[in-house]
C-alpha cells in the first residue's frame, strides 16, 4: 500500500515489487487527514486482491485538475480519479473517462436507488453513466442570526419563507453600520454561480434547456436575478469582491443577519459564532419551493488504464457505506451513509436533509467551466446597477456563442 500526498505523475498498469499497481487520485480534503481514511480502505481491497498494489495520492484543490488534464491527455494519469461534478461532462466528451453503464448494470453493489438522487444524476452526460458517486452538498442553506431577529422584532422559530417575506425581514435587520440584513457571496468565483443557480432553479428557470440551448435569459431567470438585486440593498458595501469566507466573517462577526451557504460551514459557525445562530431553507418565490444547487465529486475510472475491471471494483469498495465515510469529509453520497453523516455531524439536520433532498445539478456540459465564467461577469453586472434584462440577454449570446464554437 502506498499513500502520497501532492506527488505528481500517475501510474496505470505499473508495477511495485512484482504487484500490479492500480493509483487513485483524489483532492485534499480539509476537514480530516484524507490519507488516513483511505489506508484502511485500501488495507481491505488488498487483502480481498492478492498481489494487488493500491496507491493513493492527493493534491490540493488549486492543483488538482491541471494535473491531472496534463497526465490523463498525455496518456497517463491515475485509474480511478474524483471529479467535481461540473468536470464529468468535460472529460467525457474528451474521451478521458470511460462509460460505465455495463459494469454499474452488472454491479451487485452500485445500485441507482442506494445514492441521493442529484448526486447520480450529476453523472449522466450524452445518455450515459460517467461515474459514481462520491459525495456531495448543496447550495445552500440560509443561516441566520436569531437574536437580531429577535433585536428587529422577527421571530426567530419563524424566518422567513418566500421573497417577499425574506424582503421584509432583511429591510427590518438592515440596520447599518452596524449590521446588515443579510451578506451575499458576489465575488467571481464559482461560489456566485452555484449561489444565483438556486435562484433561477427556486423560480423554474434553468441556463441551459433539454436540448443543450442556452436559455439563460429566461423571464423566470431574469426575475430570479433581480431578487438577487433587490437583496443588494440590504447587503454590506463590496458585495462585487464578497466571497464565501468573506460573508461568514460578516456573519460570525455579528455584521449580518443572514448569510446563504452550505452545511460545511457549521463546523466554522461553532467556534466563531457568538450568539444563537440557526438554518433553515433559503426563502423561495411565493407559491414556489426552494431547490439548490448541487456540489461534489464522483469516481470515474481512466479511459486509457490497462486495469479498467480493477478499477471498478475499487469503485465498488468505495461504495460501501463504511468506506464512504471513512474517506469522506463532505456528506457522503450514498443516502445512508450520508443521512447518518448529518445526523452526527449537523446542527437541524433535517433542514440540511430537505436542502438536499431537493437540490439539482449545475449544467451538464462538456464547456460548462467557460458558461460559469459568463454567469459570474453578469452576477458582477448586475451587482453594479445593470438593468438585468439586458445583463442576460447578452450573457444568453456569449454562452450560445461558446457552446456553438466548441460543437
Amino acid at each position: 500500500m502506498s499513500v502520497t500526498t501532492g506527488c505528481g505523475g500517475g501510474s496505470g498498469s505499473g508495477d511495485e515489487g512484482g504487484s500490479q499497481v492500480i493509483t487513485i487520485w483524489d483532492q485534499e480534503q480539509s476537514a480530516k487527514d484524507i490519507a488516513e481514511g483511505y489506508a484502511g480502505v485500501v488495507e481491505q481491497f488488498e487483502e480481498a486482491h492478492p498481489g494487488v498494489t493500491v496507491k493513493v495520492e492527493t493534491f490540493p484543490f488549486a492543483q488538482y485538475r491541471d494535473k491531472m488534464l496534463v497526465a490523463m491527455k498525455g496518456g497517463t494519469g491515475p485509474d480511478v480519479m474524483t471529479l467535481d461534478q461540473v468536470w464529468t461532462p468535460e472529460f467525457a466528451a474528451a474521451g478521458l473517462i470511460a462509460p460505465l453503464d455495463d459494469r454499474i448494470g452488472e454491479s451487485d453493489v452500485i445500485k441507482e436507488d442506494d445514492f441521493f438522487e442529484g448526486a447520480w444524476q450529476s453523472n449522466q452526460y450524452d445518455d450515459q453513466m460517467w461515474g459514481v458517486p462520491l459525495n456531495f452538498d448543496v447550495w445552500e442553506q440560509m443561516y441566520y442570526n436569531a437574536d437580531l431577529f429577535r433585536a428587529a422584532g422577527l421571530d426567530p422559530d419563524n424566518p422567513p419563507k418566500t421573497w417577499s417575506e425574506w424582503n421584509d425581514a432583511a429591510a427590518k435587520l438592515n440596520q447599518p453600520p452596524n449590521s446588515f440584513g443579510i451578506g451575499l457571496i458576489g465575488c467571481k468565483d464559482e461560489t456566485s454561480s452555484v449561489l444565483t443557480d438556486s435562484f433561477i432553479f427556486s423560480n423554474g428557470g434553468e441556463i441551459l434547456d433539454e436540448s443543450g440551448d442556452v436559455v439563460f435569459d429566461s423571464p423566470e431567470n431574469v426575475e430570479a436575478f433581480e431578487q438577487y438585486q433587490t437583496l443588494l440593498q440590504y447587503s454590506p458595501a463590496g458585495s462585487a469582491g464578497a466571497c464565501e469566507q468573506d460573508v461568514v466573517n460578516q456573519f460570525t462577526a455579528g455584521k449580518a443577519a443572514m448569510i446563504l451557504d452550505g452545511s460545511w460551514q457549521q463546523d466554522t459557525m461553532k467556534n466563531a459564532a457568538q450568539f444563537d445562530w440557526r438554518i433553515a431553507l433559503p426563502p423561495a418565490p411565493d407559491g414556489k419551493e426552494f431547490v439548490g444547487a448541487l456540489g461534489g465529486w464522483n469516481l470515474a475510472v481512466n479511459a486509457k488504464s490497462e486495469n479498467q475491471d480493477l478499477a471498478f471494483e475499487l469503485i465498488e469498495t468505495l461504495s460501501q457505506p463504511e468506506n464512504q465515510a471513512a474517506v469522506n469529509s463532505l456528506i457522503p453520497a450514498l443516502q445512508s451513509a450520508g443521512e447518518q453523516f448529518v445526523n452526527e455531524n449537523r446542527q437541524q439536520p433535517e433542514v440540511i436533509l430537505a436542502a438536499l433532498a431537493g437540490g439539482r445539478p449545475r449544467p451538464a456540459s462538456p464547456v460548462y467551466p467557460q458558461l460559469s465564467q459568463v454567469q459570474q461577469a453578469a452576477v458582477q453586472e448586475i451587482i453594479g446597477g445593470a438593468d438585468v434584462k439586458s445583463v442576460l440577454t447578452d450573457a444568453a449570446k456569449q454562452m450560445q456563442e461558446i457552446i456553438d464554437t466548441n460543437s
